[in-house]
């Protein structure tokens, strides 16, 4: 579901988001290891995931994509309204969503299949699964009121499970691996492999707890359309306003109930929340006026087949980093050869992109 042309800041931060899991993440590492300057240093240290408990920047990688997603399915539904065959939307949102199921088993597979070794959670599963929940949710009800009851309602729930709820063997309020109610959940009902051993991050409760991301995501999208008629400017900073809020509220709650990424405690799901609003306020502040998308136009075009390039980067570009973690290389070959492969891919996505050729889901 494409957001409005109006919107390139959409685009732009997605392409921005993607960035980072497609090779920017390694050329920082090896540009600190190579120049050893202080900022590259924690630049390099945030991109990567927390071990378990807190938030790095990098964790925000893949819930502001989920974000955006319901960005863009909030701007179509305001735009088209009464216009949309609610059943044909549902039935094409279900869709949808099984088509990224699919793709996330093979996605994790990756060039090693191996029947035994299947693992049905995955990210584009829960990105799916969180899609369909917006989209049920959104169309259920078009009052503000009731689609923020609706995240408010799935933080709580998620919050009463891992907090209160007694996981048999290892009490209530474990967040852990093992004592998660997550982990309780995925290792009875969930089919398959799971990534954690003892529990999965995309698994069944990850897929719920996502979901208020993603709504949130289609309230922020809703509302930026109707700030196109009026009163735009304050509107954007209000967005950044709350979004401050609602980090600087999950880190107050976070000494008695920490954000875990992992298993998506509302605490993460308020941090990313809130992130996600500030950072998309900011792009729409820079890049949604005149002459400005030439600014964003770098990212546009990989935000623009962005689950293309995901595919991609699996099959063709995480085995040659793999291949430059193996061999030890050095910093500044490593640098080189991701500049390399950066630009390669950039290449390919902008004859795509001049094309018209997008990978429609």
């Amino acid at each position: 579901m494409k957001a409005s042309s109006r919107f390139v800041s959409i685009d732009a931060l997605r392409g921005f988001d993607m960035f980072w899991i497609i090779g920017g993440d390694f050329l920082v590492h090896y540009l600190a290891a190579w120049t050893g300057w202080p900022l590259l240093n924690v630049m390099s240290a945030q991109l990567n995931h927390a071990a378990w408990t807190g938030f790095h920047a990098y964790d925000l990688v893949f819930p502001l994509f989920m974000f955006l997603s319901g960005v863009s399915l909030g701007i179509v539904l305001q735009r088209d309204g009464p216009l949309i065959d609610r059943k044909r939307m549902l039935w094409r949102v279900g869709k949808r969503a099984a088509i990224l199921f699919l793709l996330g088993i093979l996605y994790n597979w990756g060039w090693n299949i191996d029947p035994g070794q299947i693992r049905f959670a995955s990210v584009l599963g829960l990105i799916g699964g969180a899609y369909l929940i917006t989209a049920i949710v959104m169309m259920l009800s078009e009052k503000t009121a009731i689609r923020i009851s609706a995240i408010i309602g799935i933080l709580m729930i998620v919050t009463v499970l891992q907090n209160f709820v007694v996981v048999p063997g290892a009490g209530a309020g474990v967040l852990t691996p093992e004592g998660s109610i997550n982990g309780w959940i995925d290792r009875l009902l969930l089919p398959g492999r799971l990534y954690g051993g003892a529990y999965d991050p995309e698994g069944w409760l990850g897929v719920f707890s996502g979901a208020s991301i993603t709504l949130a995501g289609a309230l922020i999208g809703a509302h930026m359309m109707s700030a196109q008629h009026s009163g735009r400017g304050m509107r954007i900073a209000a967005i950044a306003a709350i979004g401050a809020v609602l980090v600087f509220l999950a880190i107050a709650i976070s000494p008695v109930y920490p954000p875990i990424k992992k298993i998506w405690t509302a605490t993460f799901d308020l941090m990313a929340i809130g992130a996600s609003m500030i950072l998309l306020a900011g792009a729409v502040l820079a890049f949604d006026r005149n002459n400005a998308s030439r600014m964003a136009h770098f990212f546009v075009v990989i935000g623009a087949n962005s689950i293309l390039i995901y595919l991609a980067a699996r099959y063709f570009v995480y085995p040659i980093y793999k291949i430059a973690a193996a061999q030890a290389w050095s910093p500044a070959l490593g640098a080189g050869v991701i500049v390399g492969v950066i630009a390669i891919e950039w290449g390919i996505l902008y004859v795509l992109y001049k094309k018209k050729v997008f990978l429609r889901i």
